[in-house]
């Protein structure tokens, strides 16, 4: 058999090496090389230069003019690399990467640093050698050349190193830091060893860190070293001696002096992996994702943030370029300049100074806001508008009104048109730069609630201004402003609009659409209204309300950016809608970060950066999109104050705001045009969870690109293009970040047109994503070449309509009879370490047994280029938001105590493991609009969804429990019967490892004809979908494509609609068809491919690590009902070396697996013909019969059988009743002999007792133990209980008081085992119920022997540690009362303690039958000294 042979085309994996080489980056990815040109950040080159190991290092040595020697070590393994420059400038023909012709070679050990040695003759010859540190202390001589080591020198101090760092570039002067695991480095020499020594000693030892050392880093110029610790720390380290005093590595380190701490920062929130130290700065990088500039004083000058995930995890440094470089575990590579000075200064975080206001006595400021780009506006307490121009730092009054004091609105447009708003209802609006021709008029009976400057789409200075005004009943008037020659301006009321009753109804931000006239709102309730200017006197109510969409805490801006409308909210969220004659449909809906809930706008630059500006706690801050890192914080205290912001002064951003009757103002670095270098953008910062492939895309160029859907724990969706031309490179199209959790699974289906699709989306598919936190999600996902551009970096502009094309994956089922006996070995064909592009062979039109099958489309749609938003890519992704689906369930709980019971809804725990999806009849019009989703579930439900795409909801309809454990997988098939029918079927594997087949096909007829109810249950949990809710008045009827989904919105309860049954019903599935236990625990992975027209091949890898493989045949036993049997069953128990997470088929004697162990396998699945009749085909699937006994004809006497078998009967009938009554007797006689026999060996004896004292009468118990030898009391009062047990025994006494968890345990030696016996005889005769009389023995104080603390349970007996079960058992001491003052004493030298209690205990005496007393307490008194 040939074997395949697969190849890396791409890899993307975190990066673990950099290394600068003049204007050069040089970075490692997996066992792949990549060449950056840092100048024009474009990616050059990549090459895989190592075979099975990962790159951890990289070191560059000058070669000559525009040449450089490279070594790229990882793990145990070495390569040697030499780059050179064919031109002066840069470019990717022109640098040659030349690999050793040798290949790589290993070493025995882990290779930590590498260092390049001088180069030196050796009989003539130059020779080049490197040094190498090895993972066991040990310093190894290689032969560059040759490939051989030439020398091995280990060190005395034998210990597993975290890293090493060589000092010195010649043998003789060379000396290793090495960081251990003991918390230390140890530098020593690894030249001068003499022939009769093993080992090397250790010069000099550096301690101080409280872990690990992961970095070492020595700067030659300065005698600096340099470490970083699992302790989170960096510390700086100078040779002791005068400050020029430098190591020498060519003089005895012991005549140099030690290394002294100079410097230890804590800046990282976390494990530091990596430092660098230049001249001026100390560079660190961390496992929180920062890098960290520190100066030589200890400060840090600046903080670069912009890596997602956990960790960066190389650093390189450019002294020449003054760069630093950054990759991360998010596979991202960024760039970012040092400063210029060694000054403090953080690179977010600007500097703060109050402002002083020429105020009156009693005054203060109470609103701001920014106007244009220089100035800041103030309204103080009693009416009086300043303004403060940044260029002059000055303040002017600007007007002084008595109307607006106390309280006054201020809003101001980007024209300069000021609008203020005062208690009494009255309105006044000017130009700042006329204050004087200013309009005002009184509006309102109230006062007015909000005032808010409309958003316009096209904007000019001269514009007319639209102000809306809100005020009491939430009635909005629309004014228009317009700028009159003489009277300066002019305002016209343009309509009335009425905002829906809500509790706190007031207007926040509005936008207008000069397109059609449509108003958009948010209010302070979290909703978006749209409106329409309608003639009449009447306030026009909303065509359109999305009630609640950013929750309860308000809308905070409205703004449209290239024909999409943006809205923020206080919830955290921004959400993308396409505004239509019906109103706004919701298209994407992302979060900035967790913990950023307070989201005020969002800022769009010409180059396509998107800023966004909120609270995250007591902070204000500006945070890049684009960049993911913050560009501003200002600790603030919070958004509950008024604020204004200047981003493009020339002064930098200024921020400026109100706290503490005083006005402060924050420079900060200009936030605006300020592009980071990024060589590589981040794909997902934590681990991918799922991939799924879409289809294939063509540019403009006609080169395809494969487009492929990515989750990942970090709750983020991408949509990424994996381009071929000129180098393989991943490019993320779009983001989802809607999740609140996980991102677990993905289900692709391809829609077929039901209604009209959006521009530009050709094969247009249905995505759906399922996560944690019971989240289900749906989106239509459609990619297309960029219209109106060329691909590459030189492109051609084109027509505005211009054509899209592209590909899509297509169903394709062609019918194979009479397939015969099949027996299934499968073997190994190629297993390796990455991955190549792989071909599917389903796609060829040779291969007719595939079911899934990818076809070629091309669809003709004009594209809008103003719509297109800019990216790296020549293709254009385009997402709709759909709608979602989450799980609550209904518990009842009382409010308060009498109060009726109230439901109310809770998430479900519950996580979507997997999901498969298919779309319903296409040939019959009622179905078409249908999609169904099955979903394996962690609490061990398969759950079945639909989904109508004409309103666009989902809903639960089925459900099963048949696993009770938490399902795994999950995947579809079709079968056809000969009449046409479609029937589907669908297969779940669980951690039990079994594997199921469901016929699904009933349930799915509920659905397409919902008056089939018969199979029809009621279910625990109950479904709902969190939506929007969404009003509509007037003429114009809701739509439904504004659903949207968000945590904080209300609950909208599906109804009952055309095609769906009730809400509350759901159908429950009993029983698989079929059900196979082929693994010995969790199915992690099924995958089914149809042979032909009555068989499936069937493949599933679990934990155990095995791949099993099942032929499935479809039977008719009755005509048009299929039957699914096991056929063949072939297995291999050691795939992999781990776990296997993925399988699929890809045609019918090809499988692929992945694992855990980082290895995919391609495996060959022969199938062995027999060619049999479909009557043998059956009867292989029975068991073979045995011969019946001959027929000897009927009975002679048949009466007499009868009367034989009456008897027969009556005899049976006698015979149990008899055994019965023996069992009977055996049992009883059992039962009175045990109770004879432990008649002795397990006496406890108990009575009631009365006893009076003091004129109370006291309820007692007494129970008796003769065989443990214990005695226990039970005193009842009106002040509480009190129960005393001794173990005579063990010598030793409990007491129990009510209301207290502590089982207080003495040594008391009073009482004798045989005096036990005595008191038993005396219960035993004793007279229930007679009152006998106490006399009083005195009192006696219990405290807590804090010398000896708790008891060690194990000296107890069992029966007292179950008379102090549920206690906490303490030692304690027992004085009589004329010992108080010595314990009063002893408990005041306690009072610094806190709290000491003492319980005092009144002994009583009493009498049995005139022999004997003894004492126990019958209430107590609790002392407490302290606090």
């Amino acid at each position: 058999m040939n074997s395949s042979i697969m190849k890396t085309e791409y890899m993307s994996a975190p990066v673990t090496a950099l290394a600068f080489a003049g204007d050069l980056l040089l970075a490692g990815e997996g066992p792949c090389l990549h060449l950056y040109d840092v100048t024009s950040t474009e990616h050059l080159q990549v090459h895989q230069v190592l075979k099975h190991a990962n790159i951890h290092g990289i070191r560059t040595d000058d070669g000559g003019k525009d040449c450089w020697n490279v070594a790229l070590f990882g793990q145990k393994t070495l390569q040697l690399v030499q780059i050179r420059h064919n031109e002066s400038a840069v470019h990717r023909e022109s640098v040659l990467v030349r690999p050793d012709h040798h290949g790589e070679c290993e070493v025995h050990d882990w290779i930590w640093d590498v260092c390049w040695l001088l180069p030196h003759q050796t009989l003539g010859k130059d020779v080049r050698q490197l040094a190498l540190a090895l993972g066991h202390n040990t310093v190894v001589l290689w032969d560059a050349k040759a490939k051989r080591s030439i020398r091995e020198v280990h060190c005395q101090e034998k210990c597993i190193l975290y890293c090493a760092h060589f000092i010195g570039s010649s043998w003789p002067d060379l000396v290793l830091a090495a960081g251990t695991v003991f918390r230390e480095v140890v530098l020593w020499k690894p030249f001068g060893q003499e022939e009769d020594q093993d080992c090397v000693s250790v010069l000099q030892r550096i301690t101080g860190h409280q872990g690990v050392i992961f970095s070492v880093c020595y700067h030659p110029p300065t005698g600096r070293l340099c470490t970083a610790s699992d302790d989170r720390s960096v510390r700086l380290w100078q040779v002791a001696g005068p400050q020029q005093q430098v190591l020498d590595t060519r003089k005895d380190m012991g005549t140099v002096g030690q290394f002294e701490l100079v410097l230890e920062v804590y800046g990282h929130g976390s494990r530091v992996w990596d430092v660098q130290l230049t001249q001026d700065y100390i560079i660190s990088v961390g496992e929180d994702a920062q890098c960290i500039v520190w100066n030589m004083q200890g400060e840090i000058v600046k903080a670069f943030r912009g890596h997602r995930g956990n960790s960066i995890w190389s650093l390189a440094v450019s002294k020449q370029l003054q760069l630093v470089a950054t990759g991360g575990g998010d596979t991202s590579i960024r760039l970012w300049r040092l400063p210029d000075s060694a000054t403090p200064q953080s690179e977010a975080v600007g500097t703060s100074s109050t402002l002083d206001l020429p105020l009156s006595s009693g005054d203060f400021p109470r609103s701001l806001a920014s106007c244009l780009d220089h100035l800041f506006l103030v309204v103080t307490d009693q009416g009086s508008l300043y303004s403060y121009n940044t260029a002059t730092c000055q303040w002017s009054l600007v007007l002084q009104d008595p109307v607006y004091s106390s309280y006054s609105l201020l809003e101001v447009s980007t024209q300069g048109m000021v609008a203020m708003g005062s208690l009494a209802g009255t309105i006044k609006v000017f130009f700042i730069s006329k204050p004087s021709a200013c309009w005002e008029t009184a509006v309102y009976d109230g006062k007015v609630l909000s005032l808010t400057w409309m958003e316009q789409s096209a904007e000019t200075v001269a514009s007319p201004g639209h102000l809306l005004s809100c005020g009491p009943e939430g009635e909005v008037i629309w004014w228009t402003t317009y700028t009159g020659t003489e009277a300066g301006i002019a305002v016209q009321k343009t309509a009335t609009f009425q905002l829906p009753y809500s509790r706190q109804r007031w207007l926040t931000c509005a936008l207008l659409s000069q397109a059609d006239s449509t108003v958009v709102c948010g209010d302070r309730r979290g909703s978006l209204h749209c409106y329409r200017k309608q003639e009449g006197g009447q306030p026009t109510q909303p065509f359109q309300s999305l009630l609640g969409i950013h929750g309860k805490t308000g809308v905070t801006s409205v703004q449209m950016y290239r024909s999409h409308v943006y809205s923020t909210g206080r919830d955290g969220h921004y959400r993308q809608f396409q505004l239509c004659g019906t109103g706004q449909q919701l298209l994407k809906n992302n979060r900035v970060y967790k913990g950023f809930d307070w989201l005020e706008k969002l800022t769009f630059s010409e180059g396509g950066e998107v800023l966004a500006m909120g609270f995250h706690t007591s902070n204000f801050v500006v945070w890049s999109l684009s960049t993911n890192e913050p560009l501003l914080q200002v600790q603030c205290g919070g958004g509950h104050r008024a604020w204004g912001i200047l981003p493009s002064s020339c002064q930098g951003a200024l921020f400026s705001y109100i706290k503490a009757r005083s006005i402060q103002l924050t420079k900060g670095p200009s936030i605006s045009g300020n592009k980071r270098l990024i060589l590589k953008d981040s794909l997902h910062g934590r681990e991918i969870t799922c991939l799924k492939f879409l289809g294939w895309a063509t540019n403009n160029e006609g080169a395809q690109h494969a487009i492929c859907a990515t989750s990942s724990e970090d709750t983020t969706i991408n949509i990424v293009a994996l381009k071929y031309k000129p180098l393989s490179e991943l490019v993320v199209l779009d983001s989802i970040q809607d999740h609140i959790s996980s991102v677990r699974c993905l289900a692709v289906c391809p829609q077929h047109a039901t209604s009209g699709s959006s521009q530009c989306a050709s094969s247009p598919k249905l995505l759906f994503s399922g996560g944690g936190r019971a989240q289900l999600k749906c989106y239509r996902v459609s990619v297309s070449s960029r219209c109106g551009s060329g691909g590459g970096r030189n492109r051609k502009q084109r027509s505005k309509k211009d054509t899209c094309t592209a590909q899509n994956m297509e169903t394709n089922t062609q019918q194979i009879r009479h397939l015969p006996k099949v027996d299934v070995p499968v073997k190994e064909t190629q297993g390796c370490t990455s991955v190549d592009r792989l071909s599917d062979t389903s796609a060829s039109k040779s291969d007719p047994g595939n079911n899934r099958r990818v076809q070629e489309e091309s669809t003709d749609d004009h594209c809008d280029t103003t719509d297109t938003e800019p990216t790296t890519s020549d293709v254009e992704c385009h997402i709709e938001y759909l709608t979602s689906h989450n799980l609550v369930e209904r518990r009842k709980r009382k409010k308060k105590s009498g109060a009726a019971q109230l439901e109310e809804e809770e998430e479900v725990e519950m996580r979507y493991m997997a999901l498969t999806a298919w779309q319903g009849r296409q040939g019959e019009t009622h179905a078409a609009h249908l999609y169904f989703v099955a979903a394996a579930c962690s609490d061990g439900f398969l759950r079945l969804f639909v989904y109508d795409d004409r309103d666009r909801r989902m809903r639960l309809f089925c459900v099963s429990d048949f696993h009770h454990h938490c399902v795994l997988s999950v995947d579809h098939f079709f079968t056809t019967t000969p009449d046409g029918t479609m029937h589907t079927y669908v297969i779940s594997g669980a951690t039990d490892g079994q594997t199921a087949v469901w016929n699904v096909t009933p349930f799915l007829s509920s659905v397409y004809h919902p008056t089939h109810h018969d199979i029809r249950v009621p279910e625990m949990v109950e479904a709902s979908a969190k939506v929007p809710q969404i009003l509509s008045t007037g003429t114009t009827e809701s739509q439904d494509g504004t659903n949207a989904s968000t945590i904080d919105s209300p609950v909208l309860k599906m109804k009952l609609n055309s095609g769906f049954p009730g809400k509350t019903s759901k159908l429950k599935m009993d029983s698989p068809d079929v059900l196979l236990k082929n693994h010995q625990s969790g199915v992690n992975a099924v995958s089914i491919r149809r042979v032909d027209s009555d068989h499936y091949l069937l493949a599933s890898g679990g934990d155990d690590n095995s791949l099993q493989v099942t032929v499935l045949a479809v039977q008719e036993d009755t005509p048009n009902e299929p039957v699914i049997v096991t056929m063949a069953t072939s297995s291999v128990l050691s795939a992999h070396a781990a776990t296997i997470t993925g399988v699929h088929i890809v045609d019918n004697c090809t499988i692929l697996t992945t694992s855990v162990d980082q290895r995919m396998n391609m495996w060959k699945c022969q199938l062995i013909l027999k060619p049999t009749t479909q009557d043998d085909r059956r009867m292989s699937y029975t068991e073979d019969k045995k011969p019946l006994p001959p027929y000897a004809g009927p009975p002679a006497d048949p009466e007499a059988d009868f009367k034989n078998l009456a008897d027969y009967q009556k005899k049976l009938k006698k015979g149990l009743v008899v055994g019965a009554v023996f069992l009977v007797l055996l049992v009883t006689g059992a039962t009175l002999l045990g109770v004879y026999l432990s008649k002795d060996s397990n006496r406890i004896l108990t009575a009631d007792r009365k006893l009076k004292y003091d004129g109370k009468v006291l309820d007692e118990k007494v129970e008796v133990d003769v065989n443990l030898k214990t005695e226990t009391f039970y005193t009842k009062s009106e002040d509480g209980e009190t129960t005393t047990m001794y173990d005579t025994k063990n010598d030793l006494a409990a007491y129990k008081f009510t209301g207290l968890h502590i089982c207080f345990v003495l040594e008391d030696s009073t009482y004798n085992e045989d005096e036990v016996e005595q008191m038993a005889n005396d219960v035993q005769n004793n007279n229930e119920g007679e009152v006998e009389e106490a006399e009083s023995g005195g009192q006696i104080n219990i405290t807590l022997d804090e010398s000896r603390g708790k008891v060690d349970k194990t000296i107890l007996s069992e029966k007292m540690l179950d008379f102090c079960k549920g206690h906490e058992i303490y030692w304690a001491i027992a004085r009589q009362e004329g010992q108080a003052a010595a314990e009063e004493g002893a408990a005041s030298s306690r009072q610094k303690r806190g709290v000491c209690l003492r319980y005092r205990c009144r002994i009583v005496y009493y009498y049995y039958y005139g022999w004997r007393y003894r004492y126990h307490c019958y209430y107590y008194y609790a002392y407490c000294w302290g606090k």
